[in-house]
Order: C-alpha cells, then structure tokens, then sequence
C-alpha cells in the first residue's frame, strides 16, 4: 500500500485502485468499514460522495469507493466484441431458405423493413407460434452456422418494437398475451443433405426474471389494460447458470409469440437487433 516516504509537492504516488502515478498530495485516504485506511486512492477512483468517505454522517458496510471504476480487460467481458451481433442495418436477401441478415421464419411471415431497419415478424394466424432460426437452415440446404463460444459468451439479448399484441384465449400456458420468450439452441455442425435439426426441444430457456423483461412493462407480460403503452421491449437471456450451454453454439432459436390457431391476431413485430455478448449492463 502508498505510504508517504516523501514530503513536499513534487512527491508522487500511486494509486492502490489503478495503478497509476499521480502526485502525493492528490492521493486521498480510503475508508473501509468507517475506519480510515492506508489505501490512497487518485481523485478518478475516490469518490467523495461515498458515504464512507463522510465519517459519521452514514452506516455502511461496503467498502468500493469507485466512482468511475476501470474495465479490468477481456476477462471481464467489456472489451470483447460480440460474438454476433445483427441491426438488420442492411436488410440483405438470401434463398434456400427465404432469409434476410441470414435469419428465416417457421410459422409466421418475415420481412425487412427499411425505414426502420428492422426485421418485421407476423405470426401465421393459422398455425401460431412463429420462431426465427439462424444457423441451421434446413435439412437440404447448405447452413450459414456461427460460432459462439459458450465459455465466454453467456447473454444473448434482442430488442423489439411491438406493432400489434396477439390475443390471449382460455387455456394459452404461456404469460398475458401470448408472451413467449424461449430462446433455442444447438451446437451441431453437420452438412446437407439430411442435416438433423441442432436443435433439440429440451434445451432452451425462457425468460424468467425481472429487470431483463423491462424497458417499459414488468416482466410478466404484456399490459392487457393499455394497447397504447410504449411498445419497445429489450429482453436478455442470462444463461451464465445454464448447464446446458456449453461447447460451441452454432444455431439459435428465438420464440417470441405464441399465438394459438385461431387467434385474430397472431403479433406483429420489429426487431430492433439481436446479439451475443459476454458482458451485459441490465441497466442499459
């Protein structure tokens, strides 16, 4: 720890938090557990607001006293890119079969809309519970696979715009209006033909808690009261105590409704972007 073995105002320091050299007399004293330490911190790590820091005016026991704390690197998962990330900026057009920014639509209608940039999703009325894929793209054409590596990357997250809410019937299983939420996935690899589906019906989540359900409505469900709310979701899948996501990644599946056959409307989004990263602020 920073000791003061030099006195005057050309003296210099460190920092304990972050390292770096700073002048003696900017270093400023810790408090841990209201007990003044030897720990000097510069004036970017200590923060005067911490109530530790105002002796006697507040109780607390946490010792951080960073205001701006520094990415401690890649391991922390702030430095590292996603590994994938799509905006549907581009909006490009693919066959075999129909996809746009290499995703493709089971039970349901899928376009690109370019004004907004964004992948539109229309759930079929006549079957119901439209699922996006990406990854594999059937069991006869050649597949478009990614790689995620599971041991670093653990939140996949997606942010939508709801343009119309399907409706919920007696005897839907999942959450007030129609709700779904699952996320798929399957870490095979093989090539056409009769490529087996990588993804197995077992292994999957839904979404589960709050705040990842939450830019606008709580977390279990839509609003049923008010159809004129703000209707921009982002919702994550917080898989970092998932056993079963493991190896590498390569096809995801996203279930966002489930309309039942029948309904007047089946929903109708616009998805915003889909990625995979290894760091998620769930305030942002």
């Amino acid at each position: 720890m920073t000791r003061a073995f030099a006195t005057g105002t050309k003296a210099i320091g460190y920092c304990d938090r972050c390292g770096f050299q700073y002048l003696l007399s900017e270093l400023r004293s810790e408090v841990i557990n209201m007990e003044e330490t030897d720990i000097k911190a510069c004036p970017e790590c200590w923060d005067p607001d911490q109530p530790q820091n105002q002796l006697g005016r507040h109780q607390f026991s946490d010792p951080q006293a960073l205001r701006n704390p520094r990415p401690t690197g890649g391991t922390a998962g702030r430095d590292l890119d996603s590994a994938y990330r799509e905006d549907f900026s581009t909006g490009t057009s693919q066959t075999s079969p129909t996809r746009f920014d290499g995703w493709w639509v089971v039970n349901g209608t899928l376009t690109w809309t370019e004004s907004s940039q964004s992948l539109n999703l229309v759930g079929d009325l006549s079957s119901g519970d439209p699922y996006i894929y990406r990854g594999y793209n059937g069991a006869n054409n050649v597949p478009d696979y990614l790689s995620i590596d599971t041991s670093v990357y653990k939140y996949v997250v997606t942010q939508f715009t709801v343009n119309s809410y399907p409706l919920r019937e007696q005897g839907d299983i999942h959450p007030p209006d129609a709700f779904q939420g699952q996320l798929y996935w399957g870490t095979g690899t093989g090539e056409p033909p009769d490529i087996p589906n990588p993804i197995d019906g077992g292994i999957s989540q839904r979404l589960q808690r709050a705040p990842y359900f939450k830019i606008t409505q709580p977390s279990d469900g839509f609003s049923q009261t008010n159809r004129d709310m703000a209707s921009t979701f982002k919702i994550v899948w917080d898989l970092t105590d998932n056993a079963d996501w493991t190896g590498t990644v390569t096809t995801l599946r996203l279930d966002y409704f489930d309309a039942r056959p029948g309904d007047l409307s089946a929903g109708d989004i616009d998805i915003d972007y889909i990625e995979v990263v290894a760091f998620h602020n769930i305030n942002l």
